[in-house]
């Protein structure tokens, strides 16, 4: 047995010992690749595309090999081929097929996945050598109602909405989309009475219900496909016996008001640290006020529940948090120009922008039968007796009397106003006024709005790659024809000079009194 392993070890060296004798004769054929380049430089090819499910989506790069571009692709079809393919980016949940869309190598082709993120990719492959080139992209696949510009509008008496969707209001979209009656398509009917607010708060993160209100109804629906999930007895935790809607809004420390037959109801969704629609509106704030005005402040201290308009008196009133009442503001700092608890004007328009103090401001045009102002505040300030602020006298300015819009700036000290078929816009500073656009003869500016959106997550990652602050929408309304139109524009947003040739124009809505951002994390 011995001499058999010593047997066996002796060959195994010897098999070594040949093997390291063994000398690389370097007897080999070299082929030299192609240089492949897929170029989507300069050519309007995004990186991310965002579109419906069914939507052909085109893609036209240049093909470059060995420094020389291609333009006659079947004239290299035996050398080379192109594969465009598909297959999901995320894992977890439904496992789906990866599918070749195309064996061209231009892309024009449906794409019928569902709703949800995808990868594309094209590759070149040299059929000599099996070797591929590629280029890859995101496909961002919608299968229902998806980010965009919302309208609330009037038509017949009732309220709907509409979406405007493309590549101003959407990162990547590729198109032009434009959906009306929103709710009557998904629900059947629209809501009763004449509209009051557009509202898709931040407040329930997670669920993301969009919030109509009408004068007569309000109810909740889902933010993709626009089916009503609670209705206005679903919204309360002691249902008002009387429906009679002013207002609607949410503001900066998660808190929905609504103003309804002159009573004040708040839905505090800090309670619990809700990110769900758990919490409902509360029973109405007690206080000693007249008839509100149609209106709710966007940026409020989180000490404060709720501030208003007392309309009939006129003055400001406001709720300290789980206070249940509405009382007047304490007297105000030296450097106030005008007192809360006698402002003594009628509200005609307001809107959140340009910080001058801390946080955030709201602006708010009010008047009298022979003046117009502009009163500034901060409603966001904790210590409540900081809230007024500065007042400019707007009454020389063209067409104050007949404002029927307004929107503030969060980028520079300046306020635009609708009033007829004019924008203009005022740096109340320097107290100078320009008219900057105009509509068509026979449209009447209903509604202007600025491409932002209050919670600053959501316009950090929606809003800030499109331009935040840098678009204006501006509604109109033909009495005569019944049509409402919306106005796209690009703004200086410095100085509130309006760009005219990047105008864009949608069509198709009723009477519009609200807009605001859409969103869909």
């Amino acid at each position: 047995m011995k001499r058999l392993t010593l047997y066996i070890a002796l060959i195994w060296v010897s098999f070594v010992a040949l093997q390291s004798c063994y000398k690389d004769k370097g007897n080999y054929t070299y082929t030299e690749l192609d240089k492949v380049l897929i170029d989507t430089s300069n050519l309007g090819i995004q990186a991310t595309y965002s579109l419906d499910r069914y939507d052909t989506l085109t893609i036209a790069p240049k093909l470059f090999i060995n420094n020389q571009e291609i333009t006659d692709f079947e004239s290299i079809k035996s050398q080379y081929s192109f594969t465009w393919s598909i297959y999901q980016a995320v894992t977890g949940g439904t496992v789906y097929s990866r599918d070749t869309l195309s064996h061209d190598f231009i892309l024009r082709a449906p794409i019928s996945k569902p709703a949800g993120t995808w990868n594309l990719v094209l590759s070149v492959k040299n059929n000599q050598t099996l070797v591929e080139a590629y280029q890859k992209f995101s496909v961002e696949v919608n299968e229902a109602i998806s980010d965009g510009w919302a309208v609330l509008y009037e038509k017949d008496g009732r309220t709907d909405v509409g979406l405007i969707i493309d590549e101003r209001s959407k990162l990547g979209a590729t198109k032009t989309n434009i959906f009306t009656d929103l709710i009557k398509s998904s629900n059947g009917e629209s809501l009763e009475g004449k509209p009051i607010s557009f509202l898709h708060s931040a407040t329930p993160l997670n669920s993301r219900e969009v919030l109509v209100a009408s004068q007569k109804d309000l109810q909740a629906y889902n933010h993709t496909d626009f089916a009503s999930l609670f209705q206005f007895h679903n919204l309360f935790y002691s249902v008002p016996s009387v429906r009679n809607i002013q207002a609607l809004s949410t503001n900066n420390n998660r808190k929905e008001l609504i103003i309804n037959n002159n009573e004040v109801h708040v839905a505090n969704f800090t309670l619990g640290n809700a990110l769900d629609r758990t919490v409902y509106f509360g029973p109405s704030l007690l206080g000693n006020n007249g008839e509100l005005a149609s209106w709710l402040p966007t940026f409020i201290a989180q000490s404060y529940d709720a501030v208003v308009y007392d309309a009939s008196n006129k003055k400001f009133l406001y709720s300290v948090s789980n206070s249940m009442r509405l009382t007047e503001l304490p007297e105000q700092l030296p450097t106030a120009e005008w007192d809360p608890n006698n402002v003594g004007l009628d509200l005609v328009a307001s809107d959140y922008g340009f910080p001058n103090t801390p946080l955030a401001n709201e602006y708010l045009i009010m008047k009298n039968a022979s003046e117009t102002y502009l009163l500034t505040a901060n409603f966001a300030s904790p210590v409540a007796n900081a809230i007024a602020q500065k007042k400019y006298n707007m009454s020389t300015l063209p067409q104050v009397s007949n404002i029927s819009a307004m929107a503030a700036s969060s980028t520079g000290a300046y306020i635009l106003y609708g009033a007829e078929n004019n924008l203009y816009t005022f740096r109340y500073q320097i107290n100078e006024v320009e008219n900057v656009w105009s509509a068509p003869a026979g449209e009447k500016i209903t509604c202007v709005k600025f491409l932002k959106f209050y919670h600053t997550a959501v316009g950090a990652v929606k809003l800030t790659p499109l331009g935040v602050n840098e678009y204006i929408y501006v509604a109109t309304y033909n009495e005569s024809t019944k049509e409402g139109k919306v106005y796209n524009l690009k703004i200086n947003i410095t100085n509130g000079v309006v760009d005219k040739t990047s105008q864009k124009q949608y069509t198709g809505f009723g009477r519009i009194t609200d807009m605001g951002y859409k969103w869909n994390l």
